[in-house]
Order: C-alpha cells, then sequence, then structure tokens
C-alpha cells in the first residue's frame, strides 16, 4: 500500500524525514507560494525517460481473479458453455477485452450439417450493459465469443464498496427465424469498489500494472475542472491557460499555473494529507479514492493526492507522470513538449508546506528513486500518463 510514512521508512533520508516532520506538525503555508528562485529549470531536471514506462498494447492477460466454467448444455446439437471471471475489478472494468482478459468467454459447437446463426448476450443485472454478439457457426464448426459487459455510469457511482452480483448470459440461435434458447443461465460474481485498485495482476509485468493506475487520472471530472477555475484566480494574470508556451519553459509559466493549483488545493479546497487505506478487496488491492473523492473529502493518501494533481495537469494539457517507490508515490510535470526535464511535486506536503518546499523535497526523493526506476527494481514504476492514453488506458467512466 502507497504511503507517506512507510516510504520516508525505507528511504532513510534523515534530513528528509525531518522536514516531513515538521511539516506535519503543523500549517507553514505561506501566500502566495514561493517559487523556487534562480529561475524556472533550478527546479527541474533532465530524466531519461524509462524504457518500459508507457503503458504498452498487447494482448490482454489474465486478471488475475480465479475463473469459474459453467457446465454445457446441448440444443438440438448445438452446445454452448462459458468460462467467466469471479471478480469484476471496477476502476479497471472498461479496460477488459483490451488490457485484461475478457469478462466472459462463450464457446458455440454446432454439429448439424447446416450453419446456424447463434445470438450471445451477457450482462451483469443491475451493473452493467447488455454486450451482445451475433455470429454464425459453421456445421460441426465453433466460435468462440468474448464478451466485456461494461459497468454503467450510474453503477460506477453507488460502488463505493464491493457487491455479489449476478452474470446472466443467454445463448440463442434462429430456427426458422424464430430465436430458439440453447443456455440460459446466472452465476454470481463480485463487483468491487471502484475504490479498489489491484497493485499486482497475474500474468502482467509490474510496469504494465502500475500503467493501469491511469485510469483513475480523471482530468475532466468536474471537480477537478472546479479546481482548475480557483486557481486560475491566483494567476498574475487571472487566466489559466492550456499546453505549453516556451521551451524549457522559459516564461515560467508552467512552474506558475502548478503553484496556483497548490495554493488552490491548500486554500480553496482545505487539503491535507489522510493516510485511509483500508479495504476489503481481495490480493493486493488498495483503497484509492478517485480526485473527485479527494476534493470533495479535502483529504487523500499519497497516491489519490497524486492522482489529483496529475488529473489537473493532464486536464491543462501538460503532461504527468507518477513516481512510484516502495510504500509511497509522488508526480512529476514534463517542463515542455520537447524536452524530456521535469518538475518534481511531493504531494502530501500539500496544506504543510510552501510550494517551494514540496518541489524541493519532490526533486530530492528523484534523486535517491532514478537508480532504482532506471534499473525497474520491483517496487519502483514510473507512469507516462500520455502514453496511457495513447495506448487506450483512459479514465474511468465516473461522474
Amino acid at each position: 500500500m502507497y504511503s507517506r510514512r512507510r516510504a520516508y521508512g525505507r528511504l532513510g533520508a534523515l534530513a528528509l524525514v525531518v522536514v516531513v516532520l515538521a511539516a506535519c506538525s503543523g500549517s507553514n503555508a505561506t501566500w502566495p507560494p514561493e517559487k523556487p528562485s534562480g529561475g524556472p529549470l533550478a527546479s527541474a531536471v533532465h530524466v531519461v525517460v524509462p524504457g518500459d514506462s508507457g503503458a504498452r498494447a498487447s494482448q490482454p492477460v489474465a486478471s488475475g481473479a480465479p475463473r469459474a466454467t459453467v457446465e454445457a448444455v446441448t440444443v438440438d446439437q448445438i452446445t454452448a458453455n462459458y468460462v467467466y471471471t469471479s471478480e469484476l475489478v471496477t476502476p479497471i472494468a472498461h479496460l477488459y477485452g483490451t488490457f485484461i482478459d475478457d469478462f466472459v468467454v462463450v464457446t458455440v459447437t454446432n454439429n448439424n450439417s447446416a450453419a446456424v446463426k447463434v445470438v450471445v448476450t451477457s450482462e451483469i443485472n443491475g451493473y452493467t450493459d447488455t454486450a451482445t454478439d451475433t455470429v454464425m457457426v459453421n456445421p460441426k464448426g465453433t466460435e468462440e465469443v468474448r464478451q466485456n459487459p461494461r459497468l454503467t455510469t450510474s453503477a460506477i457511482d453507488g460502488l463505493n464498496s464491493q457487491h455479489q452480483a449476478d452474470l446472466h448470459v443467454v445463448v440463442s440461435y434462429l430456427d426458422a427465424g424464430q430465436p430458439r434458447t440453447v443456455l440460459d443461465q446466472t452465476s454470481e460474481t463480485l463487483v468491487t469498489s471502484r475504490r479498489d485498485f489491484p497493485w499486482t495482476i497475474k500474468g502482467m509485468t509490474q510496469q504494465n500494472d502500475y500503467n493501469l493506475v491511469a485510469a483513475m487520472v480523471t482530468p475532466t471530472d468536474p471537480s477537478v475542472e472546479h479546481l482548475i477555475r480557483d486557481a486560475a484566480n491566483y494567476d498574475p494574470t487571472h487566466q489559466m491557460a492550456a499546453g505549453y508556451d516556451s521551451e524549457n519553459d522559459q516564461n515560467g509559466t508552467v512552474l506558475q499555473r502548478l503553484a496556483d493549483v497548490w495554493q488552490s488545493e491548500t486554500t480553496d479546497f482545505n487539503l491535507t494529507y489522510i493516510n485511509t487505506p483500508i479495504t476489503f478487496a481481495s490480493g493486493s488491492s488498495q483503497r484509492i479514492r478517485l480526485p473527485g473523492e479527494v476534493l470533495d473529502q479535502s483529504s487523500g493518501n499519497c497516491i489519490e493526492l497524486t492522482l489529483l494533481y496529475a488529473s489537473v495537469i493532464e486536464g491543462l494539457v501538460m503532461q504527468p507522470e507518477i513516481i512510484i517507490i516502495p510504500g509511497h508515490a509522488y508526480v512529476a510535470v514534463r517542463v515542455d513538449d520537447t524536452n524530456q526535464s521535469y518538475y518534481f511535486i511531493e504531494t502530501t506536503l500539500i496544506g504543510q508546506a510552501t510550494f517551494s518546499e514540496a518541489v524541493a523535497t519532490g526533486l530530492s526523493e528523484w534523486q535517491k528513486a532514478q537508480p532504482h526506476v532506471d534499473a525497474g527494481e520491483a517496487e519502483y514504476g514510473w507512469v507516462d500518463v500520455k502514453s496511457a492514453r495513447a495506448n487506450g488506458i483512459v479514465p474511468i467512466p465516473w461522474r
């Protein structure tokens, strides 16, 4: 689980611990937020991005949840059965069939001497839409139908905890133009909370699993858009531009926007660090509130505050990166769209330290973590959100 206190214990950097403890003892933030001296790039660092940092499109892999097989049924020499996953992981449910194996796989065998048209439907009652496929099955042939019924927005909104649910699968064929049922069965499955993210997925590399956390970066969430609007009040221009406008942030506009966001998070949203990792999900899942929930509740742990900042950065058409180290996570921001230089921000200092201190701490953390990230060591990762998007890891369809 990703918590600030565990991270610093493992880093063993005494000076950094002293800074953190001083910050947590009471708010010492000053406004307007102090920006690092020496020009914008005094706080940036050039990074050779790890080769496996971006999401990579690949054949879907097993989700790690147990898979169950339903006994075959035969009608009019047409046999149907299905295999399904006994747990639907809500934060990444929209990625089943791409980065995660298909939720349900139906196999239909036609032992007749003529081809038949078969219709397959599946849904999780009360939680998803209905997936429908129509296929022709050749005589003495077999067809495999892979389906991924999608959670509805209203269902995701109500999934604050996990729920037992029923998967309903129907297989029918057309007999003289009329549908005839071959299989109509209901099987138990589990729908997890939208807050339960799996840090380890069977059959997936550590880095590819880490990349999935980009699904919880939500730049179009109305609460995130509200934060961006409020941050504009603290900008010298009283506006909030998007994208990059100078190489190596020579104009300092990127750093200024990041400082504006820091001030709004502290002043308007009263954000503070609170570690809330409890979960009742299976395996190595961690309870992670989505950015809108962090703003609603004025608090977040390290990964939650990182996802919020990354959401704002992406919403401003800039490029966020999520840095993962043992027990901790923080955010990096590319300074332009040409060079591989980044600002690093320790987001858990929100409400307790100046923006300048958060940037200085983030840079110190990265200097310690970089050799481990470059070496691809266990529990270290670099998530390139832009690459994740290009490869299909889009935000969870919530709100």
